[in-house]
């Protein structure tokens, strides 16, 4: 099994096909399974596979077939019935990624749905609320210099979050310095999205490897869509490089993997001349520490699949390739 780490805008778009592909033949079995109990709108469906086979759909489709599931396992009939018409008139994600910043999840249904199905382990959650007018805009500002930034120096890793990443959503934590933080979220169940703390990444080349990091948690649930990529019991525990909390082993490889990500963007981009020396130094420092310590984990108790081996191989070929980069420049 071969997988680029080096980014690949054209497995992306296969990444992309395979999750539609996954979500109509889904789609398909629940309604044919549930046709004798609940009323299937047949041909707004079909309009809406036949969208989802020519291209990618908005992430609210996936996440609207999460609960769909859901109301059909608790018998909610009727809500079933509600979710099957939303996904019908859920639209064809536009050519252009689309920046949006959260509704109010207490009066908005698809915030609400967004909010909880990235906040999925009731051990670590966190706040997630709309940002304010000028601190979105702000942002903004940030995620288009980033772009510019991806664009002058790495324009393949552009190229490959666009592929991947349809819609930013804008949103912010609490201002409880006590509480659990967030830079930036992703979720499986909402394939084609991602959340950013509109606060967090204060500079271009924070917000690039944000978009880096994020858009690779994507790139390994398009790999992980038909298998997992470690083997270890779920409920089992480790240190992980990026979080204080203790995370399971999958937890801990896609961590490890974007920390990679994150360290390949920064040392594209300073190889290019386009970033500020002194800040990439340190990024390329933090990531190498963070690399280390998530890969001794995976290491010493982590049980990879062949999925989960291929997408390390890459990172771990990086890092190695790097650090011998360095070593050969310390002695010249």
């Amino acid at each position: 099994m071969n997988i680029d780490f080096v980014p690949n805008p054209a497995q992306a778009q296969a990444f992309d096909c395979r999750m539609r592909e996954r979500l109509g033949s889904s789609l398909r079995y629940i309604m044919e399974q549930a046709k004798h109990a609940i009323r299937v709108p047949w041909q707004d469906m079909d309009g809406f596979l036949t969208r989802l086979a020519d291209g990618p759909v908005a992430a609210s489709a996936f996440g609207a077939y999460c609960d769909l599931v859901l109301a059909i396992e608790a018998d909610r009939r009727d809500l079933a019935e509600a979710l099957l018409g939303e996904i019908a008139a859920a639209p064809n994600r536009p050519a252009h990624l689309t920046i949006s910043d959260l509704a109010d999840p207490a009066h908005d249904p698809t915030a609400e749905r967004y909010v909880r199905l990235i906040n999925t382990d009731p051990s670590a959650s966190f706040a997630v609320m709309p940002p304010s007018a000028a601190v979105a805009a702000a942002c903004r500002e940030r995620i288009a210099a980033a772009f510019r930034l991806l664009d002058a120096g790495d324009p393949a890793l552009a190229a490959e979050i666009r592929a991947l990443i349809g819609e930013i959503v804008l949103a912010i934590g609490p201002e409880d310095p006590t509480a659990m933080l967030f830079d930036g979220a992703s979720s499986f169940m909402l394939w084609g999205a991602i959340v950013l703390n509109a606060t967090a990444n204060r500079t271009g080349l924070e917000m690039a490897q944000a978009l880096a990091h994020e858009s690779g948690h994507n790139l390994l649930f398009g790999l992980s869509a038909d298998g997992p990529l470690v083997e270890n019991d779920d409920k089992a525990r480790y240190p992980s490089p990026l979080r204080a909390d203790p995370r399971p082993m999958d937890g801990i490889v896609h961590a490890t993997y974007v920390t990679a990500r994150m360290h390949r963007t920064v040392a594209q981009l300073l190889d290019a001349g386009v970033v500020n020396r002194r800040e990439a130094a340190a990024s390329l420092a933090a990531h190498r520490r963070a690399f280390d310590q998530g890969w001794a984990v995976i290491a010493s108790d982590g049980r990879l699949s062949d999925r989960g081996r291929a997408a390390m191989a890459g990172a771990c070929a990086h890092m190695q390739a790097f650090a011998e980069r360095d070593m050969q420049g310390a002695q010249g």
